[in-house]
C-alpha cells in the first residue's frame, strides 16, 4: 500500500467517525433538549406533531437529515418537495416522519442508487400510497389545466 492510499484511507475513516460524532452528539443535544421538557411539555408537542411521545424522541434524535431518501424518491417521481412543503405542509411532515422511522432504509438507499426507476420499492415502503395520490394529484391537475 502506497503511503498516498494509506492516508486516503486514514482520511475517509476519520471522516466516518467524525460524521457519527457528529451525529451521536447532535442525538443527544436533541434528546436532552427534549427531556427539558418534561412529561407533559413532551406530550403536548407530541400531540402538536401527531406522533406518540416515543415516536417523538426518535424523530428529534434523527431529524432533520433522516429522511434524504424520500427527497430522492420524491425527485425521481418528478414531485417537488419544496412546492409540496408550501403547498401542503403536513403532508410532507407525514411522509418525512414515516421515511424517518423505518427500518429498511439500507435496502431504499441501495434501490435509489442502483436502479431508481425500478418499482420495486413499492413493494416495502410505507410511503408508497401517499406518493401514488401526490403523482394521481399531480396527473388529474395537469389534465384539468390543459382542457
Amino acid at each position: 500500500m502506497s503511503a498516498s492510499t494509506a492516508v486516503k484511507a486514514h482520511v475517509a475513516i476519520l471522516r466516518q467517525l467524525t460524521g457519527w460524532w457528529q451525529g451521536w452528539r447532535h442525538y443527544r443535544t436533541a434528546v436532552a433538549e427534549l427531556d427539558c421538557c418534561g412529561p407533559d411539555g413532551q406530550e403536548s408537542i407530541a400531540h402538536d406533531l401527531g406522533v406518540s411521545a416515543p415516536e417523538l424522541h426518535i424523530l428529534a434524535g434523527k431529524w432533520p437529515d433522516s429522511a434524504d431518501l424520500l427527497n430522492r424518491r420524491m425527485e425521481q417521481l418528478g414531485l417537488d418537495a419544496t412546492e409540496m412543503k408550501r403547498v401542503e405542509p403536513q403532508v410532507i411532515r407525514d411522509l418525512q416522519r414515516v421515511c424517518t422511522l423505518c427500518v429498511i432504509k439500507r435496502r431504499c438507499a441501495h434501490d435509489l442508487a442502483g436502479n431508481p426507476t425500478d418499482p420495486v420499492w413499492q413493494d416495502y415502503c410505507a410511503n408508497r400510497m401517499t406518493l401514488a395520490a401526490l403523482i394521481a394529484e399531480r396527473t388529474s391537475n395537469g389534465k384539468r389545466t390543459n382542457q
